[in-house]
């Protein structure tokens, strides 16, 4: 047993040196994970997901390595063998645990960055920069999307809009583009 431990901690440990060799050069991202979160209930209404957090090869080297490390450990120490597989196995399950559970964690704060401009249509602007009129140039409104200020460029089809004045927003000219007017 005792060179199970070793090959396990040498393996996983090779294994995770790798892994953060990959990400400090930017080689293993969200992508090169296999994670499994699947989304089946559980009679009492729990989330599969929330038990294991996410199934991926992270966790996997941590149980190995940790697994591993601690049943050499214990094998040092001198444990008997049913203490230092419990120990082992236990050591391993926590890391699996851990991992999944900052990973899980790490996830949530990740954010997509997505705006989408058209949810700012029929909203009003404040005009940041004097808007030309006629279509003949741009200027720029600051509008609230989604919980967010965004400062982005406008045209008018009616006279021009001084900085400062309340508009409205019509459409969208371009992705990057509102058509306003000033409001009735």
């Amino acid at each position: 047993m005792e060179t199970v431990y070793l090959y396990c901690a040498a393996i996983g440990g090779g294994l995770l040196a790798l892994l953060i060799v990959m990400m400090l050069v930017g080689g293993a991202d969200a992508d090169f994970d296999g994670d499994v979160a699947p989304d089946m209930d559980v009679a009492d209404g729990m989330d599969a997901s929330s038990v294991l957090f996410q199934l991926s090869l992270k966790t996997v080297i941590a149980f190995i390595t940790f697994f591993g490390l601690a049943g050499m450990a214990c094998v040092e120490a001198a444990f008997t063998e049913t203490t230092t597989l419990l120990i082992a196995v236990a050591a391993g399950a926590g890391a699996f645990f851990m991992v999944g559970y900052l990973m899980s964690v790490m996830m949530s704060l990740q954010s997509k960055g997505n705006l989408d401009l058209n949810r700012a249509v029929g909203s009003s602007a404040k005009v940041y920069l004097r808007i030309p009129g006629k279509n003949s140039g741009f200027g720029k409104v600051t509008v609230a999307v989604g919980g967010r200020l965004v400062t982005k460029k406008a045209v008018t089809k009616g006279d021009g809009i001084p900085t400062g004045a309340e508009v409205i927003i019509n459409g969208m000219m371009s992705p990057d583009t509102f058509d306003v007017s000033s409001p009735q």
